[in-house]
């Protein structure tokens, strides 16, 4: 991703000193230089948390965002995941009917046609989630119908026409076998929430459902385009609030140490 760093010349307090730059001279300044570097992970950390970003995403970015020491007077604070610099700079529009290239779960139609059945999970009101909640009364609906569930899984030959190159046989996925329970429809149901069903997902004698939706992405279909999002600029913004405060720390440690 994009590199930003905080940057404080020191050379003029540095020929005023007279004095050879080292740790044992000035211990403050190298406390003072772990402590900005620390405080600015704390913040890169809080950036994130605060931006809108799936949960997932959150978590992953954040996983990333560590610091160090490079010299007693030199720190470095960097992220390496791998959607950083999108988050940061900006994403383009993404076409995700290019999956239909790709996924081993294509199935084709009768006719011939490419398809994927795609799963999407709603949000509960006041789920610890980023994301837009279903609203309460779509939620009051949702939570009293018959539940589904995932009986038994088998398998199926994989649309895209793949074969194993040792076996020479065509690849199989996966197949999740359903017994379905009740979905929400009629002419109030917003499209976004028509045909969801509830799962019974309780474990450890905790209750809990999961509310999936089913859509179907082919060859033929319309929209399935993300748009371009503009870019966050979390590290950037971290970086420039941190320099001032850079400054004073390090300039107070120096002055501390004559």
């Amino acid at each position: 991703m994009a590199e930003f760093r905080i940057s404080v010349d020191l050379s003029d307090v540095i020929a005023a000193s007279r004095s050879i730059i080292t740790a044992e001279i000035f211990p403050l300044l190298n406390q003072a230089v772990r402590a900005v570097a620390q405080q600015t992970r704390i913040d890169w950390l809080e950036s994130v948390e605060r931006a809108r970003l799936w949960r997932g995403e959150k978590d992953a970015y954040k996983a990333t965002i560590q610091w160090q020491m490079i010299n007693e007077f030199e720190a470095l604070v960097w992220a390496d995941y791998k959607y950083a610099e999108e988050i940061e700079q900006g994403r383009q529009p993404k076409d995700l009917k290019r999956m239909l290239n790709t996924s081993l779960k294509v199935r084709t139609s009768q006719k011939g046609s490419r398809f994927l059945i795609i799963p999407f999970q709603h949000n509960t009101p006041g789920a610890n989630a980023t994301g837009q909640a279903m609203p309460d009364e779509i939620y009051d609906m949702a939570k009293t119908l018959s539940s589904s569930m995932v009986t038994g899984q088998t398998q199926r030959l994989s649309g895209t026409g793949a074969y194993d190159i040792q076996s020479r046989k065509r690849l199989t996925v996966n197949q999740n076998i359903y017994k379905w329970g009740g979905s929400l429809s009629g002419d109030s149901i917003p499209n976004r929430f028509a045909g969801m069903r509830r799962f019974d997902t309780s474990a450890g004698g905790a209750k809990r459902s999961t509310y999936l939706t089913f859509r179907v992405m082919s060859e033929k279909s319309n929209g399935w385009i993300v748009p371009a999002k503009p870019g966050l600029f979390l590290a950037k913004a971290v970086a420039e609030a941190m320099q001032p405060r850079a400054e004073k720390a390090f300039q107070e440690a120096i002055r501390m140490a004559k």
